[in-house]
């Protein structure tokens, strides 16, 4: 979730000319700021416990520490820490797991620069983030099991606390989603996440929650 104007983007690439080329192109983005670079897993948890970055670009195949149990780390410690999957392998499984590991995107490394970027500022609004046409459909389909074991509680990201606002001011989930841009089974993915979080029976306690939180006016 992003808690300022700049987003802040750790990447976690093994090689270093490609960390190198990476950070040479973010320095083009005035709303992205590369505030450190690692090689391997462990590191990239050390690091985030340091710099506290927005958004992990990270890649599947790491030494030290594979980018998932790096994931399911960094997470559980940071949760306000979003990760998004770089990958030369891309097959349902290893999706399936990334997702689960509480990451919002998985990219191929061949992904233009201008893909990454749009991936990069999702993530960093909460929001998920798979390429192709299908994308967002397939993603609601790899959070399901992580949504159905989520225990009540947890951070709103930026896009669940746009969303829990257009519920609470009567708006349908796919008035929302037209709204905010997204798919429909994107926000009812949103929607499942802020029922768990909120432990919240009907819309009535999305309001609850949001006049509580100054989000709108009683």
């Amino acid at each position: 979730m992003i808690r300022q104007s700049h987003i802040k983007l750790l990447l976690a690439i093994e090689t270093e000319l490609l960390r190198g080329g990476l950070v040479a192109q973010f320095a083009s983005q005035p709303d992205i700021d590369v505030v450190g670079q690692v090689g391997d897993g462990l590191q990239a948890v050390e690091k985030v416990a340091d710099l506290d970055p927005d958004v992990v670009v990270c890649e599947v195949l790491l030494p030290t520490l594979d980018g998932i149990s790096a994931c399911r780390r960094i997470r559980a410690r940071h949760p306000r820490t979003e990760i998004l999957f770089l990958t030369t392998i891309q097959n349902e499984q290893q999706m399936r797991e990334a997702f689960e590991s509480g990451a919002r995107g998985y990219l191929s490394r061949s992904c233009s620069f201008e893909e990454l970027v749009y991936a990069v500022k999702k993530a960093a609004r909460g929001d998920y983030y798979l390429s192709g046409p299908a994308g967002q459909e397939m993603v609601a389909e790899y959070v399901k099991p992580l949504l159905q074991a989520q225990k009540p509680g947890g951070i709103m990201t930026q896009r669940e606390r746009e969303l829990a606002k257009l519920l609470a001011d009567g708006y349908s989930t796919k008035e929302a989603a037209y709204i905010l841009s997204i798919s429909p089974k994107t926000a009812e993915t949103h929607r499942a996440s802020i029922m768990k979080k909120l432990n919240a029976k009907n819309v009535t306690d999305i309001v609850k929650y949001c006049i509580r939180n100054h989000l709108i006016e009683a």
